[in-house]
């Protein structure tokens, strides 16, 4: 007798859904869009439970799965009339530093980040989520279809291209504030 359906997905994906939705949400950076996205992903997992079985180990699987639907999102919205703004959420938790001065601060550099990160293409924002998750270029390989080699050079354009980004919105916050002072 077979394993009922709920019960496979309980095995199969359930236990990857905090990693399907970390990653959704750097990409997104917007965490309806990224629960939409688990959510969607989730879904396609559970017409193919077969398919996860048989891959090794499943989260691979999910991860291809997620990643080709995040590219299709991207191309819907490139095509879509709809002019969105981005959600730019703050700080996940409170921190316990007294110094409001030091919490600006760092919430203004996780804006820059959050920003250029933004900047990227697509393609871009998934390979540095996915490393930012642990995964190596062999697995990356699996879950994007793109050879290693290819990916070695998009990845280290990806952070080249970041590191530009946050250094020119970097110099441009600091000429705003110098203009700024001296008025």
């Amino acid at each position: 007798m077979q394993e009922p359906r709920h019960h496979r997905f309980d095995t199969l994906v359930a236990p990857h859904l905090e990693t399907l939705f970390r990653m959704a949400y750097r990409l997104l950076r917007n965490t309806a869009d990224a629960q939409d996205l688990v959510q969607d992903t989730c879904l396609a997992a559970c017409d193919n439970l077969e398919a996860i079985a048989a891959s090794e180990p499943p989260i691979k699987w999910l991860l291809r799965v997620q990643h080709n639907r995040f590219i299709d999102l991207v191309r819907r919205r490139g095509r879509s009339p709809v002019v969105t703004t981005d959600d730019l959420e703050g700080p996940a938790s409170v921190s316990d530093l007294p110094d409001p001065g030091q919490l600006l601060q760092q919430f203004q550099s996780e804006q820059l980040l959050q920003r250029a990160f933004l900047q990227l293409d697509a393609m871009q924002r998934t390979l540095l989520s996915l490393r930012a998750e642990g995964y190596d270029l062999r697995e990356i390989e699996s879950i994007t279809g793109v050879s290693a080699t290819v990916l070695s050079a998009r990845l280290n354009r990806a952070r080249v291209r970041l590191a530009q980004l946050i250094a020119d919105a970097d110099h441009s916050a600091a000429e705003a504030r110098h203009i700024g002072s001296a008025r």
